[in-house]
């Protein structure tokens, strides 16, 4: 075995070619190590360095470096892992973002990248026009940006190999004038150049900020992913090799500086490297080299950006079609953001984008390595704590460098996140979404299962009985309303022919998703369809995630096996709610302010009463039934009877603190409740009443009985809820 084919044994098991790329594409060298490590090496290295080294002494400025290469070197690590377990498309971060924690995601980072990317070309075009103006002082500065500019956006038009050619001719110049540097020295610096008076300080997070953009090179190279013969491996070796050499480069030239260039000067001269290096002509070609380069890397990066958002549907068709017009937009902006902005202020934002991008590519990692699922399988695996600590660092050092730019990236991405969900965006790939919150909800369900449920933190789980058809669906808009996308709702169903199965979970998931319903849905088959209720009523559910609150229709039939129903679930100690709707007035399914909502007190089922008031009061505070007025009513025998229940309620009132909330007690001299009840709701919406829980033994005849006489006595009433509280919790304390 030979000596270079020992050195590459290694690399050739971590990074094995995967054949995904193109056959003609990029090698690592020129696809990957050259446009990072420009971008790295470029208007902070010949213009930066020395000032914020001058700035805040070597000690802190080794320690930036350090920082700044290690958040870097992490982020290459977990990055190493990911593209070694996935085949890479085209979109560098934003492809591997998208792909794993979805386009929601995906669309705010790639967005972002292109903003990052942007901000480059301004900064490097500002840099070379500042150097430019040094030895041509008759022009303006803005007439050289924009010069500079259009010979660039000529360049970057052309096919990306020229471009690629030319920039392995500008890494040549570059690594010259870096040893050019070396081989000169502070005593070169002519008498003449003397320190100003400067009273500016700038602290080390303002510091760090300024200089983080040095490291975000590595995005040039992940960009062009989509252009690589063997992306997984070359962006896993390009990347590496390119924060090593930064790294090299940045801590060598900072500490040369240090040690040869009074710290007075370096604060009050930008650009006193020209004057240290042995060959100044060589310095000035590398200052327009690193500037050029790496503005002209973001001009070949960001078109391929916003194409493979437009490829994804996220922004539109127009720019996938051809990388001609993505790449004019990109010009344009570059051209206003160059214009009418400060090297300075772009920088921190700059810095802030990347390290949200670099922290999401850890947490990537991290969480890969953390659920272990079987499609991870990294050739190169990162250990997780190192790909957390990226992550880790990468959010501090956000907050730290400026909290309040920290929370508007960190809002940008949730707003973009959001825009894409409100434009029901699907992505035509596998993503790791589903096993993040398979982890968090079987994190909470067994902390639950330790919790003792209490009446604060009550809300209805319901499991709502509905017609499989969809053709009454009352009591489906008044489970919505009652959940208000705040709880579990499941809707249940039975079918009387097992074949229909899939046509019918077709048909509820279009029929939820149009009404923007968020639910679960269980369908059984059961040839009698009472018993298939009492399936899902008694098997369904996980743990303490089992529905507490079960909505039914009352029968018109059959009513002796749903009174069994009606046992069943009560001794299960769940609440039930039978709703009988007037299929004439659809006040249950309509959205309005002036609805009306009366609460029988009978004085004999406490729990009852209290869960209708607590049904109440969801339903008033969501947006179907907004402000309702409630109004709980009562049957007195006189005039004194009437006082001292009103006196009650007064007291009442201030504790419940509920809106609109109102008292009619009436006096009814009539020994049977139901007798006129129904004529004192007359103008209510929805009527709640309480349902009498079936008595220990009590044989089911008898029950059967009784539920008949209610529903004959109340069958006058349109919209009524009858209410069973069956868990065995203190509803009062709900109020307290």
């Amino acid at each position: 075995m030979s000596l270079l084919q020992a050195i590459k044994r290694p690399f050739n098991i971590w990074f094995p070619a995967r054949g995904e790329g193109k056959p003609e594409g990029l090698g690592t060298f020129s696809g990957v190590y050259l446009p990072s490590v420009l971008q790295m090496l470029g208007v902070i290295l010949f213009m930066r360095l020395g000032w914020i080294t001058g700035h805040v002494g070597l000690p802190k400025m080794t320690l930036i470096i350090l920082m700044a290469s290690s958040i870097l070197f992490l982020t290459g690590l977990s990055m190493t892992s990911i593209v070694t377990n996935m085949k890479m498309g085209s979109g560098g971060s934003y492809y591997i973002i998208s792909r794993s924690l979805g386009v929601e995601f995906g669309s705010a980072i790639g967005i972002l990248l292109t903003l990052s990317q942007l901000t480059t070309i301004a900064v490097c075009i500002s840099g070379f026009a500042l150097s430019l103006q040094e030895l041509l002082p008759q022009f303006s500065l803005t007439f050289l940006e924009v010069c500079t500019l259009a010979g660039l956006a000529i360049v970057a038009l052309f096919p990306v190999d020229f471009a690629l050619k030319a920039q392995g001719l500008i890494f040549c110049v570059v690594v010259t004038s870096i040893v050019s540097v070396f081989f000169g020295g502070g005593a070169q610096i002519p008498e003449t150049i003397t320190p100003l008076p400067s009273t500016t300080t700038i602290s080390f997070w303002a510091a760090f900020a300024l200089f983080f953009p040095a490291t975000t090179g590595i995005e040039s190279g992940m960009a062009m992913s989509g252009d690589l013969k063997n992306p997984s491996r070359s962006l896993a070796i390009g990347t590496m090799a390119a924060v090593l050499t930064a790294y090299i480069a940045y801590a060598s030239l900072s500490i040369f500086l240090a040690f040869q260039v009074p710290g007075d000067l370096l604060r009050s001269h930008p650009m006193i490297i020209y004057y240290v290096s042995k060959v100044s002509l060589l310095f000035i070609l590398g200052v327009w080299g690193g500037t050029l380069s790496s503005a002209l890397g973001s001009m070949i990066t960001a078109p391929r950006t916003l194409h493979s958002l437009a490829k994804d549907k996220i922004l539109p068709s127009f720019f996938s079609k051809s990388p001609l017009a993505p790449g004019v937009l990109i010009i344009c902006l570059a051209c206003i953001m160059t214009l009418f902005t400060d090297m300075n202020h772009l920088l921190p934002i700059l810095s802030m984008v990347c390290l949200m991008t670099y922290g999401l590519l850890n947490f990537v990692a991290f969480f890969e390595s953390f659920i272990q699922n079987p499609s991870w399988r990294p050739l190169f695996k990162t250990p997780m704590m190192v790909s957390l600590g990226g992550t880790l660092a990468c959010l501090m050092s956000m907050f730290m460098i400026n909290s309040g730019w920290a929370f508007i990236i960190l809002l940008s991405v949730i707003a973009l996140g959001f825009w894409t969900t409100k434009r029901k965006l699907k992505g035509n790939w596998d993503d790791i979404r589903y096993s993040i919150f398979s982890f968090f909800a079987s994190t909470a369900t067994n902390k639950l299962v330790h919790i003792k449920k209490n009446p604060r933190s009550w809300r209805p789980n319901i499991l709502a009985i509905i017609d499989p058809e969809l053709k009454d669906t009352q009591i489906i808009n008044f489970a919505h309303a009652l959940n208000q996308s705040k709880g579990f709702l499941t809707y249940g169903a039975t079918l009387d022919n097992a074949e229909k199965l899939e046509i019918t979970q077709t048909t509820f998931k279009d029929y939820f998703d149009k009404k923007d319903i968020s639910c679960f849905f269980h369908i059984n088959a059961h040839e009698t369809s009472s018993l298939g209720t009492h399936n899902i009523v008694q098997n369904y559910g996980l743990g303490p995630l089992q529905p507490n609150t079960i909505i039914l229709k009352p029968p018109t039939e059959k009513i002796g096996d749903f009174c069994e129903l009606i046992k069943a679930s009560y001794e299960l100690q769940k609440n039930l709610i039978l709703v009988k709707s007037d299929p004439l007035n659809s006040a249950l399914a309509s959205e309005s302010k002036d609805k009306h909502i009366d609460l029988w007190w009978g004085g004999q089922y406490h729990s009852n009463f209290e869960l209708c008031l607590a049904l109440s009061h969801i339903l008033q505070s969501g947006k179907m039934w907004p402000e309702a007025t409630i109004t709980i009513k009562t049957l007195v025998k006189n005039e004194a009877a009437r006082i001292h229940m009103s006196k009650l309620f007064e007291k009442y009132y201030s504790v419940l603190r509920f809106k609109n909330l109102n008292f009619k007690p009436y006096i009814d001299e009539a020994t049977d409740f139901y007798s006129h009840i129904s004529d004192y709701s007359t103008d209510a919406d929805l009527t709640f009443l309480g349902l009498r829980a079936p008595m220990n033994n009590e044989p089911i005849s008898n029950y059967r009985n009784y539920f008949s006489t209610l529903m004959g006595k109340t069958k006058e009433m349109k919209n009524v809820a009858y209410v069973l509280a069956g868990e065995k919790l203190d509803f009062q304390r709900i109020f307290e």
